[in-house]
């Protein structure tokens, strides 16, 4: 094997590994769903209810089992080396459903609105999720 063809392996083999590494079709949209979880959480416990609490250790619970699966279905685990802007952006956009509906719910209550914050909040979650995927294969593939 000559050294170019040795390289184009090499190439080949690490762009093969990062695209294992990267989640499959369902974690997305299971992820996002997760995280649209814990805004709804919150503003049902900013209101006194218990169920927003249930809801809260849900979401928690829904978050391991999609590691362990993610571990699972990769072989690998979760990381986020090298990609702290998404990491950034999904606090971003986490937190700021959670304060917003936590606000929201102690000044007017519970209403439409949490279906709205929800429905955004797992669509960001799920594009952020996905657009992670595919800055880590760019990242990790072939050089």
């Amino acid at each position: 094997m000559d050294a170019k063809s040795a390289l184009d392996a090499v190439a080949s083999a690490e762009s093969r590994s990062a695209e294992i590494a990267t989640s499959t079709a369902w974690y997305a949209p299971w992820y996002g769903v997760t995280c649209a979880a814990i805004p709804v959480a919150i503003a049902l416990m900013a209101v006194r209810s218990m169920v927003g609490f249930a809801i809260l250790m849900l979401a928690v619970a829904s978050l391991g089992l999609l590691a362990a699966t993610y571990r699972r279905a990769t072989g690998v685990w979760p990381s986020g080396q090298g990609m702290m802007v998404h990491f950034i952006a999904a606090g971003v956009v986490l937190f700021g459903a959670a304060i917003a509906s936590y606000v929201v719910a102690s000044s007017y209550g519970v209403g439409w609105w949490l279906l709205a914050v929800a429905v955004v909040t797992a669509i960001l979650m799920s594009l952020l999720s996905r657009g992670y995927d595919l800055a880590y294969t760019r990242k990790h593939g072939a050089r």
